[in-house]
């Protein structure tokens, strides 16, 4: 069964296509025929490395890398509870909870305090067949293809928490989102627009994504680039600023995140891929009664949720290339340096 996997932390360099035996998952799972596998920044932490608090690693190599899938059954344990049959066309939520504690029982099972990550903690998705609880299988909504379906997991699970559960976005209210082009912000800014919100956006490369931002219902976009951006979003608001900002880059963002807030306003973070120390004002914060918010990904009820509400107002993850195993590097490197609008997703060939 081949894999995509890492013996140690590095580059992209120690990516590679293994093969290992298949098994037979436990009784009360299903099998996932893993057709294709979307990419996120998560994989990038994952292969490198990457310490610090919040951020948790492999417990052993060799490691199986990604979060995200989407296939087809392929086969149902002898104790599974499930209405799931063979073939049916599925997309995977890849929390790992203990089921039992008190955010199990109400669904936020990414607060579970024995909550583990397919890909982060333990062997990921980046595999011809894999064995999962079938609660945290979903259909893939009727219009998508099975590589927009491999987009949603991480994706979308973490913008209905930035939108919905934890941003509490109203119909009305003014969102900016920041590293607009990325996986996890176009999917916040397609759940903004389909709350009704009004979505600005801001990009280091406005003019490369300008056309595609425009279509996925942005307003105003916002040259990020630029020092000082946040006056604009000033001059645009009549000094307030707005209702919301939508924050997964972390410290090259922060600052002026905070100054684009309405006092009152409210800054929904998800990620620190350009690191954790934001250097921020206290007194900027509280004295102006702007609030920051922690919102990672969101629980089994949250990708339940979400994946309802694509099917309903047919959403389409926005896909910026497909590549074949073998280009996992190639995927690597454009996550890397951001050259992409939306989400890289692998092809699994399991023929």
């Amino acid at each position: 069964m081949r894999n995509v996997s890492i013996n140690s932390f590095g580059g992209p360099e120690v990516l590679r296509i293994a093969d290992r035996p298949t098994y037979r998952g436990d009784e009360t799972k299903v099998r996932v025929d893993v057709e294709a596998c979307g990419l996120n920044w998560l994989d990038v932490a994952v292969r490198s490395g990457h310490s610090g608090p919040g951020i948790r690693l492999p417990k052993k190599f060799p490691h199986v890398m990604g979060a995200d899938a989407a296939g087809r059954i392929g086969a149902l344990g002898m104790d599974a509870r499930s209405d799931l049959r063979i073939g049916d066309r599925v997309v995977v939520y890849p929390g790992l909870s203990c089921g039992e504690c008190q955010f199990c029982r109400i669904g936020e099972t990414s607060m579970c305090p024995k909550f583990e990550l397919l890909g982060e903690d333990t062997d990921g998705v980046q595999q011809e067949e894999i064995w999962v609880d079938p609660r945290n299988v979903a259909m893939v909504p009727q219009g998508l293809t099975t590589e927009e379906a491999a987009a949603i997991p991480v994706a979308f699970t973490t913008a209905w928490n930035l939108i919905i559960s934890a941003g509490a976005v109203r119909v009305g209210e003014k969102v900016l989102v920041v590293g607009a082009s990325g996986g996890v912000a176009t999917a916040a800014i397609q759940l903004a627009v389909s709350a009704g919100a009004v979505v600005w956006a801001g990009t280091r490369s406005p003019d490369i994504f300008a056309r595609s931002l425009n279509a996925l219902g942005v307003s105003e976009l916002f040259d990020t680039s630029t020092p000082n951006w946040s006056t604009f979003v000033a001059d645009l608001t009549d000094g307030c600023g707005v209702d919301v900002v939508v924050d997964p880059v972390g410290a090259a963002t922060w600052k002026e995140s905070l100054r684009s807030l309405r006092p009152g306003g409210r800054l929904v973070a998800c990620g620190a891929s350009s690191g954790d120390d934001p250097g921020i004002s206290i007194r900027e914060l509280y004295q102006a009664h702007k609030r920051i918010i922690g919102a990672p990904l969101g629980g089994l009820q949250s990708f339940r949720s979400v994946v309802d509400t694509i099917a309903t107002h047919q959403i389409h993850p926005v896909i910026d290339r497909v590549v074949p195993m073998e280009d996992v590097h190639d995927a690597h490197n454009a996550i890397e340096t951001s050259n992409r609008m939306g989400k890289v997703v692998m092809r699994i060939d399991n023929s």
